[in-house]
């Protein structure tokens, strides 16, 4: 990599956009990172239940633009991701991070006054220290979760 003048100083402007230009920076070409949001896009939108058209119409744009989104051929903007994020009850980041391994937290348990049961569950878990009991305490909260009938879950565990 070229990064001299000729003249014995050390051009960093030339450096780093030889730099940028190696690893794509440079250019308006989605890269392998754009493809992965796509991706994590479409799983979340196929989880909630709702069609290309039924987000893009969400967000204001064409069906045919979102399908580029979600294919990754299309960056996707800060705003439009965020607008996406609204639109699928996530948070921005869930739609840059990997396949989460536990599904991700509905928007409306971070508004109001779910939020603040939500921080409450969260503390008086934490001040739980007998391993056993938050285990119990954890088996009870997914047998609520599932609803009436789920009480083997209880007895299983």
């Amino acid at each position: 990599m070229k990064i001299g003048s000729g003249d014995g100083r050390i051009d960093t402007n030339a450096g780093r956009a030889q730099l940028a230009d190696e690893v794509g920076l440079n250019n308006r070409s989605p890269t392998s990172a754009d493809a992965r949001v796509g991706v994590r896009i479409k799983e979340l939108r196929r989880a909630a239940g709702h069609t290309q058209k039924e987000i893009a119409m969400a967000i204001g744009v064409t069906g045919a633009q979102f399908h580029r989104y979600e294919t990754g051929a299309t960056r996707v903007a800060a705003s439009r991701l965020m607008a996406i994020a609204a639109a699928l009850g996530t948070r921005p980041e869930v739609l840059m991070s990997a396949k989460a391994t536990t599904p991700a937290m509905p928007a409306q348990l971070l508004d109001g006054a779910a939020s603040d049961d939500l921080v409450e569950l969260v503390e008086a878990y934490g001040a739980i220290s007998d391993p056993r009991r938050r285990l119990a305490l954890i088996a009870f909260a997914r047998a609520v979760a599932r609803g009436p009938g789920s009480d083997e879950a209880l007895t299983a565990e």
